[in-house]
């Protein structure tokens, strides 16, 4: 018998909504059940305007879809936005974090490789300041922190964020948007079991250098050597998770 919700710092809604959610990517509530408004508000001991506020929430997340004179049904994971925070937490928790992280590292290959060139061949003055800034960032984070710092972590992110947006393309430069969350899942992952050293920050200045000096060739190939070594660290915590 679920807990009933209680108040907290935590809103009402926000709580069913994290159960429900954490429950539809665990499988313990499966595609195509039906959430009842009358059913959700005896389960939990709350308002009926506390449940639809929480199957609005997981229906703007993809998880769910209202169907007329039958209730709130759960859809199919392809319908999910995965690349939502929230989403991927809860499927972390459901243990699902390997084979995001799996198939992360895949796509990273796609769009990543092509922004490198495209970052070379169309950079501003003003993309190579913010590249050398968030390069400095990293490297103070790294000296003065550790290499296990969120500050770390953060200006990492923010340097991939910026070669995107050194491509001078506005639908790549939108890709930072929504991979940002399966990033920091991945450092947070990954960081926390793979140690880096000072090469790390060489290879990211060698990608600097190659979009300064517009050499598309050795943009992409630096990009490719970075994407290659976060491929085997993944691989790496893949394996220690298993």
């Amino acid at each position: 018998m679920p807990t009933k919700l209680q108040r907290s710092e935590t809103g009402l809604s926000d709580q069913l909504v994290d159960k429900l959610g954490l429950e539809i990517a665990s499988g313990k509530i499966t595609e195509g059940t039906v959430l009842t408004s009358t059913h959700l508000e005896a389960l939990y001991g709350v308002s009926r305007t506390v449940v639809r506020e929480a199957l609005q929430i997981l229906h703007n997340l993809g998880l769910t879809r209202a169907r007329t004179k039958l209730g709130t049904v759960v859809l199919n994971r392809r319908e999910w936005n995965l690349l939502d925070s929230q989403v991927i937490h809860w499927c972390q928790v459901a243990g699902d974090a390997n084979a995001l992280m799996s198939d992360f590292s895949e796509v990273r290959y796609m769009y990543e490789m092509q922004a490198a060139r495209l970052a070379a061949r169309k950079r501003g003055t003003s993309d190579l300041t913010k590249l050398n800034a968030s390069l400095k960032n990293m490297r103070d984070a790294f000296f003065e922190e550790g290499p296990e710092s969120q500050k770390l972590h953060t200006a990492h992110l923010e340097f991939h964020n910026i070669v995107l947006d050194a491509t001078q393309n506005e639908f790549m430069s939108r890709l930072s948007v929504l991979f940002t969350p399966m990033l920091r899942l991945r450092f947070e992952i990954v960081n926390a079991q793979i140690k880096i050293d000072g090469t790390f920050l060489v290879r990211h200045k060698t990608l600097v250098d190659a979009i300064t000096e517009s050499d598309e060739d050795a943009a992409e190939k630096a990009m490719n050597i970075l994407l290659d070594i976060s491929h085997k660290e993944d691989l790496q915590t893949l394996r220690k998770e298993d």
